[in-house]
């Protein structure tokens, strides 16, 4: 499966799943997933079977935020069979008007395909 063809069945699969991936592009031979909102990302991570997160605080919190990265990179590590997910925090900024953000770096089409059937096999989910 070619990475565009890859990235149209990833984003079907994830709007089918809930989820608003706006930034999902082609790299080269890699799927970007961009930036999507924390609450995403902890939605993504669960999807993949990571546990519930107990939260005391809002979730786009820094050390809220830093946890959700940690279950959603081990989930993905987990489910794409060693898989790397590059995740960076962009906390809210008053100043530019913007909410908290995720940025997932590239993926490479392997690991994405591997993303892809483990998402699958969920059923989907509300938001």
């Amino acid at each position: 499966m070619s990475p565009a063809t890859t990235t149209d069945t990833l984003r079907i699969t994830l709007r089918a799943q809930g989820l608003d991936v706006p930034g999902l592009s082609v790299e080269q031979d890699s799927v970007s997933l961009g930036d999507i909102t924390v609450t995403t990302a902890d939605r993504l991570a669960r999807l993949l079977g990571a546990p519930e997160q107990q939260v005391e605080r809002n979730l786009e919190e820094w050390p809220e935020a830093r946890q959700v990265m940690r279950r959603l990179g081990a989930a993905f590590n987990a489910v794409t069979g060693g898989g790397f997910l590059d995740l960076y925090f962009h906390p809210d900024c008053v100043r530019c008007d913007r909410d908290a953000a995720v940025t997932l770096g590239p993926i490479k089409t392997a690991e994405v395909q591997r993303l892809l059937a483990s998402l699958s096999r969920r059923a989907p989910q509300k938001p």
